[in-house]
């Protein structure tokens, strides 16, 4: 049995291959008609993607048992007229499995009647029950083996990527405590103590001492010098770009004391 596939694609050249099996199948490829090397095919497929004015014309020509078109999309009227049948993509091996088998069984039941081949036949066409029939025969079980499922996973490629939650898909709060907690890991990298705002109005709340020791009063001034320093030494590190898309949205307030001003 000859069959012809007329095709650029590697995809539906690798499933329609996988299903050329048969010792007494002679099967040819090509990407355009003008390589097209018999006159007669018992089966000929075409992919959508291969189909023009000039394949009509040469598959016209040819004698044909039948004709099969590989389509992504509705077939159209001239396409509905000039094949016999019409199978969407994507489509498993058992879908051309069913039209080899079908063409398969016609034949042999024409050699033990004596009838002789005519070249090429009516309309062939399938309602959609008997397309369904076959595919349910197509084989003993119907099933495709563990190999032949993962090439077809391999060839469509079939592995999904992990999705990643986008910017937008954040709410505004979370987006504001992220800026929040990139400014406090900038400056916890400076070598300062953040200090959380309920520890802060805790804080101004409660009565300052009247009295404070020399002591404790530079030091408290040793680490106000010390914060300024290295927060100027933060911001100084930054470009204004990376400052304004940091603090975008942001609220932020900082008080501080020069030396000598009261």
């Amino acid at each position: 049995m000859n069959i012809l596939l007329i095709n650029s694609n590697p995809v539906v050249s690798r499933l329609i291959s996988l299903c050329m099996r048969e010792e007494d199948t002679v099967f040819e490829e090509v990407e355009s008609v003008n390589d097209v090397t018999l006159d007669r095919y018992a089966v000929v497929f075409v992919d959508d993607r291969s189909y023009n004015e000039n394949t009509k014309r040469v598959l016209e020509n040819l004698m044909i048992r039948k004709k099969v078109f590989l389509s992504s999309t509705e077939a159209n009227e001239e396409i509905s007229e000039l094949f016999d049948e019409v199978i969407k993509k994507p489509f498993l091996p058992s879908q051309i499995r069913a039209v080899l088998k079908a063409m398969d069984e016609r034949e042999s039941v024409e050699k033990a009647m004596n009838v002789p081949s005519i070249f090429p036949l009516a309309s062939e066409k399938k309602t959609e029950q008997e397309h369904v029939d076959d595919i349910v025969r197509v084989n003993d079980t119907n099933v495709l083996d563990s190999n032949e499922i993962e090439k077809i996973k391999a060839l469509l490629e079939m592995e999904e990527e992990d999705e990643v939650p986008s910017v937008e898909a954040l709410d505004e709060e979370e987006i504001e405590a992220r800026k929040v907690e990139m400014i406090k890991q900038q400056l916890e990298a400076d070598g300062l103590e953040i200090v959380s705002e309920e520890e802060y109005v805790e804080a101004l709340s409660s009565k300052a001492p009247k009295k404070k020791k020399k002591n404790k009063s530079k030091k408290n001034k040793e680490e106000t010098f010390n914060f300024e320093k290295a927060l100027l030494s933060a911001v100084e590190g930054m470009k204004v770009k990376k400052i304004k898309k940091l603090l975008k949205g942001a609220e932020v307030t900082i008080k501080i004391d020069f030396k000598g001003k009261k």
